[in-house]
């Protein structure tokens, strides 16, 4: 049947959707618009489908945290090209998944992969899933999207995020504090820039696993050895070594980006504000 050009535009505007797959499907669905929507919202998954094999090397960091300071979650989206990593479509995305996973209890204080969160009803339209959200966006986008991983953070005390480079690098800082101030944020905020720069993996020294210093005391050990340097001082020399290893992959005991002459712990104690760093997430675009 003939369909009007009005009542193609007015799909297309709902959908997103070619001109000419609105006059399609408006015609298969005899000029019915709800069912045109779901004609185009089946070939579009389908379309999705071939899409999914394909590689995801850009994307974006999208941080989201809770007016309140108690709540925060961040992800990792992927796409496959930069042009629609700045895409307005693919960041309403990013910001409407990550909404997702800070209003969803089950999601309370969990770190892992997107896959976790796929099967979730979303929160605000539990008729559709996270899964269906992102196929929808890739008919609609016409390239493959991926979320990679999450992080939602709950505390009793603050959080605060930071997000680097248009959304290549994003932090999300537990800590605590006895009051918000300007000051406190100051601080915690160059924390976080130190965080995403520095790249540490540890909050403080205590919180390293023993297996991994185990691993890196033997490796060492074993270097020192092969240096030919004496049984008897391998130890001390490990031990010299392992402080690199800290100032490298623990945040207190890094030189502070700025002022390298300064620990991170010293600029805090030295702040006077009573600030603790209780935890923090580092996601980097890529994997990182």
């Amino acid at each position: 049947m003939a369909v009007s050009m009005e009542d193609v535009k007015k799909l297309r505007e709902m959908t997103g959707a070619g001109m000419l797959d609105c006059k399609k499907a408006l015609e298969e669905a005899g000029g019915d618009i709800e069912k045109a929507k779901e004609i185009l919202r089946i070939k579009g998954l389908a379309k999705a489908e071939k899409k999914a094999g394909r590689e995801t090397k850009e994307g974006l960091i999208y941080v989201l945290v809770s007016d309140d300071r108690k709540k925060g979650a961040m992800i990792e989206l992927n796409c496959e090209t930069d042009f629609v990593a700045r895409n307005e479509e693919f960041q309403k995305l990013a910001e409407r998944i990550t909404r997702h996973i800070l209003e969803t209890d089950e999601n309370k204080n969990k770190v892992g992969e997107g896959e976790e969160i796929l099967s979730q009803k979303l929160y605000d339209e539990p008729e559709k899933t996270v899964e269906i959200l992102i196929k929808e966006a890739i008919a609609k986008i016409g390239e493959n999207i991926k979320l990679s991983r999450y992080c939602r953070y709950d505390t009793e005390d603050y959080l605060h995020s930071y997000v680097h480079g248009g959304g290549r690098i994003g932090v999300l800082v537990d800590f605590k504090a006895p009051e918000l101030n300007d000051q406190v944020l100051r601080l915690v905020q160059d924390i976080a820039m130190q965080i995403a720069a520095m790249r540490p993996e540890y909050v403080r020294v205590e919180d390293i696993p023993q297996e991994v210093l185990d691993r890196e005391r033997k490796i060492l050990r074993e270097q020192a050895l092969g240096e030919g340097k004496p049984e008897h001082i391998v130890d001390k020399i490990v031990e010299g070594k392992l402080k690199k290893f800290y100032q490298e992959k623990v945040l207190l005991e890094q030189p502070f980006i700025r002022d390298d002459k300064k620990k991170v712990k010293d600029v805090i104690k030295e702040s006077g504000l009573d600030v603790e760093i209780k935890r923090f997430c580092r996601f980097e675009l890529g994997g990182l």
